[in-house]
């Protein structure tokens, strides 16, 4: 009967150990299947950014006509529409799908009277101007607008004629032929037209829309009279630039629209300079010359503050010459064409030619972007249409924007920025991480200087010197200090001791150099009393010793603070270091950033160090007091180097826990992603952009990419560093087993 209940106690207690020992493989492999989840999450929503370009055709179909050539054209945002302005004036409206005409309108023009170019006001392409071989420069609007009508989407079409003016300035017609022209419309209301006639002399017209005045100028005297041969207004009115045969590019300042300035010539290529474009926002300037080489200028500030044009990139040769180049309506892409019909996809940030493709055997006559720059247009000298679909949804990100110095427009020179969004459409979006992981580094380091010594210190405290009663009160306060949340931690630092400090920033420089000191006198004075008198106080009498000598040294440095700051600062620490070393102090620096941070790392490694020392085994401690050794002696040769490898663990786990902080950083600095490693400027984490930036970040865009980016590379670097932690602490562990 005791044999079977035995037996049935036995099976019991296998059945319960096999359960046990199946629930704890399934939790550590579900463990380590989660951390592989979030792994391959974060890889496959980064994964995009990698993707390249890709035109696809969507739609080809011919327009027969009998010389006619076309000039211009145009979508609607769905693409549903295609305008096609021909030589003679006509205006052909057609359905995108099968190229069926379904609206014909018409430029005004006189008896035998063509237009010889034409250029679109905006990116938008909304607006336009023709000029005529007859000197004719005439100005319309293409209007279509989507119309709702049971749940089916009809685009309503029409041509507007808005007004024109003779080139010759006069009214007489000297048949002064529009060889080229760039028309530009700004937000304002200003106008401006820029051509050349048939002798390759620039003219440009302005209308003031304030003053309701046309301004009028020859150019040719700026130019020398050599003959130009493109030349093109920036959208917003400001500058207009103009290339010659001698690749030499011409800079006009119409800022002043009743005066313009010449602000000086440059070469910018070795060969005719045959086309130019200015890209979103202003700044950036193409340049296609007859050679097939592609470069890209901006202005940069120079000597005495001057703006001068300098070449930035230059992009994949064509065979040919350029003869178009397009820019995006929404980004900082750009389609360069030849003579030979090829055709390439750049963008500029990145300086990348994307996608190179020939879609037909003649030259491209033109071209243009979709509203949306999800679809191009291109029309051959044979009036054979294609319309493509493009998808580039990250053309800004490279391992070089990413990782890499770049030049962005505004900048003097190469750098690494992070600025996600701007106020406008305009706006150059730089993804630099460097930044971010710099700053990660930054308030690390400085946590980790404010942690370290004072954790690892009050754990030798704790585990070696102090009596029993004492460490059962100081150590739970201390791991109770690690429930303490972060966002509390963060809202003190970041509305208290931020102001606090930079109110009294003199104390505390003269508190870190005063409560060294003193608390060594407070030592001295200790140890200057005889020790049988010591012997009297009970065990740990000298910390509360310590107590008041720490408050005197707080008192001390903030009563003298006032008199060293006038002596020594001229009254004002904070102006002297700007005006002396150049260093501004912001309130929300990394000096606060380290102090608060410091707090909340301090309870997990003092938590790891202490019990890694007091697991030390007695035997050793006291075998090393047996030999002579002092108490100090016994800690630093023998309790601190058996422990090392649980010490070595703490402080990574400590290192861990202050790079993966976010609510701290992001409520105690001024999140500015900056390099630099004062103690007085702010950073930004990377765990606080993601925390910043991801609720305003579009789902599926660049920015959205990146920020998943940024967290797979947060999670890299912790597993690494854990991962090395671990090996090293293996390590220390083998070689202090023989204690």
């Amino acid at each position: 009967m005791f044999n079977k209940k035995s037996q049935n106690f036995r099976k019991r207690v296998d059945r319960s150990n096999k359960i046990a020992r199946w629930v704890i493989t399934l939790g550590g492999f579900g463990v380590v299947l989660s951390i592989l989840l979030i792994f391959f999450f974060l890889v496959y929503q980064s994964v995009p950014l990698s993707f390249s370009a890709s035109i696809d055709k969507l739609f080809s179909w011919s327009v027969r006509s009998s010389s006619n050539q076309i000039l211009l054209t145009g979508t609607d945002k769905y693409k549903d529409l295609v305008y096609l302005l021909y030589r003679d004036g006509k205006i052909e409206f057609r359905s995108i799908k099968d190229g069926i005409v379904t609206k014909i309108d018409s430029i005004p023009l006189r008896h035998g009277e063509k237009i010889t170019s034409a250029s679109k006001g905006n990116l938008e392409g909304d607006i336009f101007s023709c000029g005529t071989d007859s000197g004719r420069i005439i100005n319309a609007g293409i209007k279509m607008n989507e119309i709702y009508e049971r749940n089916q989407r009809t685009i309503k079409s029409s041509v507007i004629i808005k007004d024109e003016f003779n080139t010759a300035g006069n009214g007489e017609e000297l048949n002064q032929v529009v060889r080229k022209l760039s028309y530009s419309r700004n937000e304002d209301g200003y106008e401006f037209w820029a051509w050349i006639d048939e002798n390759r002399i620039p003219f440009l017209r302005i209308y003031d829309a304030d003053e309701e005045k046309n301004y009028e100028f020859n150019l040719g005297e700026y130019t020398n009279e050599s003959k130009i041969t493109a030349l093109e207004v920036s959208h917003n009115g400001e500058k207009l630039i103009a290339g010659n045969q001698k690749g030499e590019l011409f800079w006009f300042d119409l800022s002043y629209y009743n005066e313009i300035y010449f602000e000086g010539k440059w070469t910018a290529a070795q060969s005719e300079v045959t086309s130019l474009c200015f890209l979103i926002g202003d700044n950036s300037l193409v340049v296609g010359d007859q050679s097939g080489e592609i470069s890209l200028w901006f202005p940069v500030r120079g000597i005495n503050d001057k703006f001068k044009f300098t070449k930035i990139h230059s992009f994949r040769n064509h065979p040919s010459a350029i003869t178009k180049i397009e820019a995006s309506p929404r980004n900082r892409n750009f389609l360069t064409v030849d003579s030979e019909g090829n055709v390439h996809l750049n963008y500029s940030t990145t300086a990348l030619t994307e996608y190179v493709f020939k879609p037909f055997e003649n030259p491209v006559r033109t071209l243009t972007f979709s509203p949306k720059a999800d679809g191009i247009v291109l029309i051959d000298d044979e009036r054979r249409i294609g319309i493509y679909a493009l998808y580039d949804p990250h053309p800004e990100t490279t391992l070089h924007t990413l990782f890499g110095k770049v030049w962005y427009e505004g900048y003097e020179e190469p750098e690494f920025v992070w600025q996600s969004t701007g106020g406008s459409s305009e706006f150059e979006p730089k993804f630099s991480l460097v930044p971010l992981i710099f700053g990660t580094l930054k308030g690390t380091l400085y946590s980790m200087l404010f942690s370290i010594p004072l954790a690892l210190l009050a754990a030798v405290y704790v585990s070696q010197f102090a009596p029993k009663k004492l460490t059962r009160f100081v150590k739970p306060t201390i791991e109770i200090m690690a429930a303490l949340p972060s966002v509390v931690i963060g809202f003190l630092a970041g509305l208290y001791l931020s102001p606090l400090f930079e109110k009294n920033l003199m104390a505390v420089f003269l508190i870190m150099l005063m409560l060294p000191v003193f608390s060594l006198m407070g030592i001295i004075i200790w140890r200057f009393i005889p020790e049988d008198r010591r012997l009297l106080f009970p065990k740990g009498a000298e910390l509360i010793f310590l107590v008041p000598v720490i408050l005197l040294s707080f008192w001390f440095s903030s009563a003298l603070s006032g008199s060293v700051e006038n002596i020594l600062f001229q009254g004002d620490i904070k102006q002297w270091m700007y005006n002396v070393l150049g260093v501004t102090y912001d309130q929300r620096n990394s000096l606060v950033v380290g102090i608060a941070m410091g707090f909340a790392v301090v309870p997990i490694i003092f938590t790891i160090a202490e019990d890694a020392l007091s697991n030390v085994p007695q035997s050793l401690t006291s075998a090393a007091l047996a030999l002579g050794a002092s108490k100090w002696q016994t800690v630093i040769r023998v309790v601190v180097p058996a422990a090392a490898g649980g010490i070595f663990a703490a402080v990574m786990l400590g290192l861990g826990r202050a790079i993966g902080e976010t609510m701290i950083v992001l409520m105690a600095t001024g999140n500015t992603p900056i390099m630099d490693l004062s103690p007085f400027n702010g950073f930004r984490a990377m765990s606080a952009a993601i925390a910043v930036e991801i609720p305003e970040a579009p789902v599926g865009g660049t920015l959205y990419r990146i920020l998943f980016l940024t967290a797979l590379l947060l999670f890299i670097f912790t597993f690494f560093l854990n991962s090395i932690a671990a090996w090293i602490g293996d390590r220390l562990r083998k070689k202090y087993a023989r204690f």
